[in-house]
């Protein structure tokens, strides 16, 4: 120990060869089946042995793997001698209580946390579930997350662009209309309702859009010049109606303007106006838009929409 902390190196003094090769040879044999000649060439080629084994040694480390529980089995085919390990003590047991509480705990911060986190997240699900034999736990483990059917490299390149104002094209597989391109600049990745989404303006129809990243192909293409449209904005004030013994939470793109003990006036930013109309429409009776005239018209047509409609069904 005092060795490595003063040159920071790993030297024959340090290491129980026969310990150390053996682990080297039980990670090589996870792998798959390896030959006699692929273990030896291994062994050469580590960054710290550098050395020849011969069939004689080999023997002695599987041995070894063999006394510390491991089911080593050798097979002949095409004249090459390989070896595999069909079992061993060192699989993860896992309870259906403790998977239970995994589960539990990843619903509960899975939509509070960043897409780069989840996207690890994912990650870790999908190797921890290898070693799970359980199949409907580790089912449940690599389909937990809802990232799960989705490319992980595509995820990853739709973080890159967002924000950047630079358009890109997806390839994109729609329920109503099939496969199409969609141009798009990107302004984030949200999940909602168990889905991930990436939202962002649509320069061929003008208008601010949400699509499933599950149903998107592939990236199309990338216009590398930043793109001179700004994603627009909506800022809606309303009035809201406190009442007693009601609990009313503000959202992160909302503000008080002014309040007293009866009602409180609130600016809501965002550009997604089919949200914020919602948001609204969830709060009535209690809520009434106040600015500006134009969405107060289009929530007034929505309203009466929806009104006629439960007329109809007299």
């Amino acid at each position: 120990m005092k060795e490595f902390l003063k040159t920071n190196r790993v030297t024959y003094n340090l290491m129980s060869f026969t310990g150390f090769k053996s682990i080297i040879i039980f990670s090589l044999l996870l792998d798959g089946p390896k030959s006699y000649q692929e273990l030896r060439t291994a062994i050469e080629n580590h960054e710290y042995l550098h050395e020849s084994v011969s069939i004689d040694t080999l023997r002695i480390y599987l041995n070894s793997l063999r006394k510390s529980g491991c089911k080593i089995s050798r097979f002949t085919k095409n004249g090459i001698t390989r070896y595999s390990i069909d079992s061993h003590p060192f699989e993860l047991k896992i309870t259906k209580e403790q998977a239970e509480s995994i589960l539990k705990v990843f619903k509960a911060i899975y939509k509070s946390i960043e897409i780069s986190d989840l996207l690890s997240l994912q990650k870790f699900f999908d190797k921890f579930s290898n070693y799970i034999t359980n199949e409907d736990l580790k089912t449940k483990l690599k389909n937990i997350s809802p990232l799960h059917d989705i490319n992980p490299q595509i995820i990853r390149d739709l973080m890159t662009y967002s924000g950047s104002n630079n358009e890109i094209i997806i390839f994109y597989n729609s329920l109503n209309s099939g496969k199409k391109n969609i141009n798009i600049i990107i302004d984030k990745l949200e999940v909602m309702n168990g889905k991930l989404y990436v939202y962002g303006f649509n320069s061929e129809y003008q208008n601010y859009s949400s699509f499933l990243v599950s149903r998107i192909i592939k990236i199309a293409g990338i216009n590398l010049k930043k793109s001179e449209l700004k994603i627009p904005v909506y800022t809606i004030g309303y009035e809201f109606q406190t009442m007693p013994n009601e609990h009313f939470e503000l959202q992160n793109n909302e503000k008080i303007i002014d309040k007293n003990s009866e009602k409180m006036q609130i600016e809501i930013s965002s550009p997604n106006k089919f949200d914020i109309m919602q948001r609204v429409m969830s709060l009535s009776p209690n809520c009434k838009v106040l600015y500006p005239q134009e969405f107060k018209k289009e929530l007034i047509e929505n309203l009466t929409k929806m009104k006629e409609g439960y007329l109809e069904e007299r």
